[in-house]
């Protein structure tokens, strides 16, 4: 029996690690997840050590977010040290993207150097960047890895290497490398097994304490659950993982469904595991079929019944596709990518093929059918122009309200597509012009600006040197929206509460009328009537 550990680094949910914890616990081996270090959202200003890649969002009150940047304590290194050597892994995998990659190398070379363990990499960054990874990891996975890992296992089960294991790149004590070309994708998704939730098979390290099988208390774990109900994406946006795939899987079927039986099934698991819980779907569009969805928001309302959320794109945000969810009493809101508008950017540099018309009559349908609405929109582009902001902001103004956008910096990926199209392109555009663009971008969500407000705005100096005045306008919007936001929430979630305790008290009088039916009852009742009498003539006479 092959022993393998994982390591998830800042992600409690990692889905993918999970399926794999799963797949080889199927297979008879021992399998565990570590979730090292908990996701979280820290100021710029506030991270000391900054590095190229760091996954940057904007927020509506100019400040600048990462989630990957602080580091573990040494206790908790400790404690991760101590609790692999417990579980005593012949192989210890770690998975990771570009952001996490600092914190991936730093517990590399510990595990290597206090226990002595082979490291194998999978995940986005050693799938795109194999070369670099190779250098620090004994192993690279590249690609999807749930067959991979099941003959990794069974070779070391007997006792083999397994350098000559497809999608597998190694280094060798000489210090060559062995690469593997890939397997063909997995077509049938429908023997893959649910991801593992189970309490022996899961750790989490943080604030400087373990926790065996339950996640922290004020971790998502314990209110959300994510799901994918479709692999893969029909787009190609360049700075799209996704996007990258492709390149490697070239002429195979790339999008691949899950049994809708499949993903109900899970789901109902999930609900006797934890109750109430929100739903994330993480489909990279989840809109792409209508008698999917048909089929989809039926089933769940009827068997599942809990709130959930989804993302959609311009070219596949379809009446018939979105009255379904509008039709669904559990549909909370949809996240929409627009990320830019123009032909300079939008076109030539994300390689998203919609014009601004397709996504003006995508947002008017969301607003058509009362959806709550995000948008996503990238700022901070090598070569992005004034009138590349203009043409953002003009789509934002024309955009129906109410929605609200999400607005992160471009992050490069090494050998991501995007990098051959940002490719000795400047950025034309000042941090501090871009406070006020961003400023602009926000406040549409709120306010409607006419082409005079804005002008005045953007050509008079004092705001590009004093940003945080429109910066401040924004805090006030968006508290209130958040207010608003969190009472609609509560208030859909008492509603739920309130149906699920109606569902409770009919099935109870349900069952009630059944007894009262049953041959003999009624006798019984009447004698349990009479006796009580008795007993209190009893009483009355003593």
């Amino acid at each position: 029996m092959a022993r393998i550990v994982f390591i998830s680094l800042y992600d409690e949910f990692a889905p993918g690690v999970r399926i794999l914890v799963a797949t080889l616990k199927q297979a008879g081996h021992f399998a565990a997840m570590i979730s090292f270090k908990s996701y979280g959202q820290y100021p710029l200003k506030d991270i000391k050590e900054l590095y190229e890649g760091m996954h940057i969002q904007a927020l509506p009150s100019g400040d600048y977010v990462n989630a990957y940047s602080f580091p573990p304590t040494p206790t908790e290194d400790r404690l991760l040290i101590d609790l692999i050597r417990k579980l005593q892994p012949d192989l210890v995998g770690v998975s990771l993207t570009y952001v996490q990659k600092v914190a991936a190398t730093r517990i590399t070379a510990m595990i290597k150097n206090e226990l002595g363990l082979p490291v194998m990499w999978g995940g986005p960054q050693p799938t795109t960047s194999p070369e670099d990874c190779i250098k620090i990891a004994d192993y690279v996975c590249r690609g999807e890895a749930e067959d991979v890992i099941l003959e990794v296992a069974a070779k070391i089960d007997a006792g083999n290497p397994f350098t000559d294991v497809l999608n597998i790149w190694s280094r060798l004590p000489d210090g060559s490398i062995v690469k593997n070309i890939e397997r063909p994708l997995r077509q049938d998704l429908s023997v893959l097994p649910f991801p593992d939730y189970s309490k022996e098979s899961v750790f989490f390290i943080d604030k400087d304490e373990l926790r065996c099988g339950l996640p922290f208390p004020d971790s998502d774990l314990n209110t959300n659950y994510i799901i994918t109900t479709v692999r893969g994406c029909p787009y190609a946006c360049t700075y799209c993982y996704q996007s990258y795939l492709k390149t490697i899987y070239k002429n195979q079927r790339f999008v691949r469904e899950r049994p809708l039986d499949r993903v109900l099934k899970e789901l109902k698991l999930t609900k006797e595991r934890m109750g109430h819980f929100y739903l994330e779907i993480l489909d990279n569009v989840f809109t792409l079929k209508e008698s999917r969805m048909a089929e989809f928001t039926k089933r769940y309302h009827e068997e599942i019944n809990e709130p959930f959320w989804c993302y959609t794109h311009p070219r596949c945000c379809k009446e018939n596709v979105i009255r379904h969810l509008a039709q669904c009493p559990n549909f909370e809101y949809i996240i929409m990518g627009i990320e830019s508008v123009s032909q300079n950017i939008g076109v030539d540099v994300f390689n998203r093929k919609q014009t601004p018309e397709v996504i003006l009559n995508a947002a008017r349908i969301l607003n058509k059918y009362n959806i709550r609405a995000f948008y996503d929109l990238i700022t901070n582009v090598p070569g992005e122009t004034e009138g590349d902001c203009m043409d953002n902001l003009n789509m934002l103004r024309a955009i129906p309200k109410p929605f609200r956008i999400r607005l992160s910096k471009l992050s490069i990926f090494p050998n991501y597509l995007v990098n051959q199209e940002t490719k000795g392109r400047s950025r034309l555009v000042s941090e501090k012009r871009y406070r006020v663009w961003n400023a602009l971008y926000f406040l549409t969500q709120d306010l409607d600006f006419s082409d005079h407000e804005i002008n005045a705005i953007l050509d008079n100096p004092f705001f590009e040197e004093h940003p945080e005045i429109l910066e401040k306008l924004n805090v006030v919007f968006d508290e209130r929206w958040n207010d608003l936001t969190y009472l609609k929430s509560r208030n859909n979630m008492f509603e739920i509460e309130l149906e699920d305790v109606k569902n409770r008290r009919r099935a109870l009088n349900d069952e009630l009328a059944r007894l009262k039916g049953r041959k003999g009852f009624r006798e019984f009742l009447w004698l349990h009537r009479q006796a009580e009498l008795t007993k209190k003539k009893i009483k009355s006479i003593f």
